[in-house]
């Protein structure tokens, strides 16, 4: 038991230092954790619509404005294609010899881009086809987020009923072990019988710590999923 003691101790302080690298602080001996992973009662609320929660996601985000960027352009490349009109005027005084007299004139100019229709049409269909393929890989993308979504809540959801099931073992086993420990000081039972109990004690404590650091982390991969985690 004191070899095993000393293994978990610096096991511990191997795994601070290993926090603390993983957080960019500095190393500290005595540094506590003033606060132990809690279980949640209840399960963590996903009535939230998996494509719903999926449009949270910065990915969809950043892929919606793809989308909106290649519509701009194809307008841009309609404008480059459409007649311009410009309109330009001017007026001249003089006087001369007594005589003054006001000179208006007014042009317009209009341009029809005639000789680029066919390539300019050309120019056209191949921007719609970008806007397209961006349309689809938003669509294919979102998908897979909402995927992302359902799986993270299923994950969270089975580690949350894991968890509460190996909490009925731990109380379980330690009412065995009390069952045992007092039969055994009553004379009734051996202390191999006392060793074994404190053993499946300690093996059920050991699962249950090892199911609530994976809820924890299925946890923080849910809420990121859904773009809630802080």
């Amino acid at each position: 038991m004191e070899s095993n003691l000393l293994k978990i101790n610096n096991g511990i302080a191997l795994t601070v230092r290993a926090l603390c690298q993983h957080m960019g602080i500095e190393y500290d001996s005595s540094l506590v954790f003033d606060e132990l992973p809690m279980v949640d009662a209840v399960l963590p609320a996903q009535a939230m619509d998996p494509k719903t929660a999926a449009t949270n996601r910065v990915e969809y985000q950043l892929l919606n404005q793809a989308v909106e960027a290649e519509k701009i352009q194809k307008k841009m490349t309609m404008g480059e294609l459409m007649t311009q009109v410009s309109i330009s005027g001017m007026s001249v005084y003089y006087d001369a010899m007594d005589q003054t007299e006001n000179l208006n004139l007014a042009l317009a100019n209009v341009s029809i881009p005639i000789s680029d229709w066919w390539g300019g049409s050309h120019k056209i269909k191949q921007q719609q086809l970008k806007v397209e393929k961006a349309e689809v890989e938003l669509e294919e993308k979102t998908e897979m987020l909402a995927l992302q979504v359902e799986q993270a809540s299923n994950e969270i959801t089975e580690s949350w009923f894991q968890l509460k099931i190996t909490e009925k073992s731990v109380e379980q086993a330690r009412e065995n072990l009390t069952i045992t420990a007092d039969n055994y000081h009553s004379g009734i039972l051996s202390i191999s019988d006392l060793l074994e109990a404190q053993a499946l004690f300690q093996s059920a404590n050991d699962t249950l710590t090892e199911a609530l650091c994976g809820y924890r982390i299925k946890k923080a991969r849910f809420l990121q999923s859904v773009n809630e985690y802080n």
